[in-house]
């Protein structure tokens, strides 16, 4: 459990002193163009009605949060992240657009996060559960605070079936886990499917299959 816990803060630490140049990756031509279709895509997944109350995991410097923004004025967006200067980039972000009214963020662990049960109306999480130290404690805890009725779309890495993006795979999984504590060969589906309070009503892969979108539901108390 020490361990677990070691990783936690050294995960949020790489992350504060990436924040300065995340954006800049993030956004970098050709591929930022193809990240964005992407997440654009897993918004879309979300099927976000006008008056929904959001929750971002994982938001980093709030890249989405703008997007999410689009199909929300009379609901909230909460963005939640472990990075404090990261937190503080997505504020910047949140003021750029002019989202206040509806977008804010807060410093929260995803494996015990603050909020009542059955908070949220939608919760997504781009490329966060790869690196979140216990992912099955994370997805706990954002199907705790989703509603009933509510919906869950997930956005990462996974082992391709592409050969050919396997030549690219395979040497990106040590250099993931070094520099971004990132686990690319974490099978999220079947943990997604182990907490039998989930059901998977879409799966969409990108890449040859390196990336997929998975899109929820959560299972009424009878389902």
């Amino acid at each position: 459990m020490g361990c677990r816990y070691d990783r936690k803060g050294k995960v949020a630490k790489r992350y504060d002193r990436w924040s300065r140049f995340y954006d800049a990756l993030d956004t970098f031509p050709v591929l930022g163009r193809i990240e964005k279709k992407w997440r654009l895509s897993a918004i879309e997944s979300l099927k976000i009605d006008d008056g929904n109350n959001v929750l971002d995991i994982g938001t980093g410097s709030g890249l989405i949060l703008p997007w999410l923004a689009e199909h929300v004025t009379n609901g909230k967006i909460i963005g939640v992240d472990i990075s404090e200067k990261m937190l503080l980039k997505a504020k910047k972000r949140i003021k750029k657009y002019e989202i206040e009214a509806v977008a804010s963020v807060q410093k929260d662990d995803v494996e015990t996060l603050t909020f009542q049960n059955n908070s949220f109306d939608r919760v997504i999480a781009t490329f966060a559960l790869t690196t979140i130290p216990n992912p099955e404690k994370a997805v706990k805890e954002m199907i705790r605070v989703l509603k009933e009725d509510g919906k869950m779309v997930i956005l990462d890495t996974g082992k391709p079936k592409n050969p050919f993006v396997k030549i690219f795979y395979y040497p990106m999984l040590p250099i993931a886990r070094v520099f971004g504590y990132t686990y690319f060969d974490r099978d999220i589906k079947s943990i997604i499917e182990d907490t039998n309070k989930l059901k998977i009503i879409n799966m969409k892969t990108f890449f040859g299959g390196m990336v997929y979108c998975i899109s929820c539901e959560r299972e009424l108390p009878n389902g």
